[in-house]
């Protein structure tokens, strides 16, 4: 089958490799289109330590079974057994593996065999736009369960990417109001506009960003930081009220400074979310049947022979573009 490897730092390269057996209680899934994620665009940089060449990365997937049904798949795969998974914390599963890291090959290729219960039938009615956001939306559906914000709450959030896009759809249908964006790149921050932000901030800008914390007032009520770089954790705190909670969603970088003094006497509450479980995943679905949720204005699509260009695109000039689809197999709706 074909499939986009990952090389070496900053290439992919297209190559043959063995079709996937399936084992026991797994499905073959002829994949159609995959998504790239931010942490598939941190591998191809070389800055993903689980993510080493030879590899094929991504995990977000759109594709056919043999009977022909159209699904997607959740790619994180959890034992089932270990006392996370019982407690329905399969998140946190002591054995968990992804498509498209370690050692598991990914969706950038023909073929993926995964356990059925991880492959959801969806409808032809959702297209192939919306269908593909499942696995990055159950991300965010996840950290407001966890969360469980206040009515009415004061939303900001720190990055205008993917997450941070579909966090701010999210919040405002969990009763988000007066929500603030900030970001370095100024047509992201437009379609943060575009898409219900009440304001937004360009942080590369020194006098903007003491102009937003000043408007700010006593700050917000939730800060989802969905960078992860160490600029943006500190904003996420420097944004958030006394007694507010901060969201660390974003993993850009593994170790930041912090002004945790500040934040104590804030008493800040910090929640760290984590990828997301089965029950996330099916209502990220459900979210996006009912047509709640959608970023096709601001989606791309490229061949997969086309994969190099595609991630040298979304790493250094994204543009418009929020998330971009490989094209598998022939395109589809």
């Amino acid at each position: 089958m074909r499939a986009l490897v990952y090389t070496a730092p900053g290439k992919v390269e297209l190559e043959e490799r063995p079709r996937p057996e399936t084992q026991n209680g797994e499905q073959e899934i002829a994949i159609e289109v995959a998504g790239v994620c931010g942490s598939d665009i941190s591998g191809f940089l070389g800055h993903s330590a689980l993510r080493r060449p030879p590899l094929v990365l991504g995990h977000e997937l759109v594709g056919r079974l043999r009977d022909g049904r159209r699904v997607v798949a959740n790619p994180l795969v959890n034992c089932g057994r270990c006392e996370a998974c019982l407690s329905g914390s399969q998140n946190l599963c002591e054995s968990w593996t992804l498509l498209g890291l370690g050692t598991t090959p990914g969706t950038f290729a023909e073929y993926v065999a995964l356990p059925s219960a991880q492959v959801y039938d969806v409808p032809d009615s959702l297209t192939t736009e919306q269908a593909i956001l499942a696995e990055p939306l159950a991300n965010i559906v996840h950290l407001f369960r966890i969360v469980s914000p206040p009515p009415l709450f004061r939303l900001a959030i720190v990055g205008a990417g993917t997450m941070g896009a579909l966090a701010l759809l999210t919040g405002l249908r969990a009763g988000a109001r007066d929500v603030m964006v900030t970001d370095v790149n100024d047509q992201r921050l437009e379609i943060m506009r575009k898409l219900g932000a009440s304001s937004t901030v360009n942080a590369a800008n020194s006098d903007r960003v003491a102009e937003a914390l000043r408007s700010a007032g006593r700050g917000y009520d939730l800060v989802i930081d969905a960078s992860g770089s160490s600029a943006a954790r500190q904003m996420a705190f420097d944004l958030c009220c006394p007694g507010g909670q901060v969201v660390l969603l974003g993993m850009a970088t593994q170790r930041s400074e912090v002004n945790f003094v500040a934040s104590i006497r804030k008493e800040h509450r910090v929640v760290m979310s984590f990828a997301y479980t089965p029950v996330d995943f099916k209502r990220s679905l459900d979210l996006l049947i009912a047509g709640e949720i959608d970023l096709t204005p601001w989606t791309a699509r490229m061949p997969l022979e086309r994969g190099q260009e595609a991630l040298e695109r979304m790493s250094h000039s994204p543009g418009v573009s929020l998330k971009m689809m490989l094209e598998v197999a022939a395109r589809t709706g």
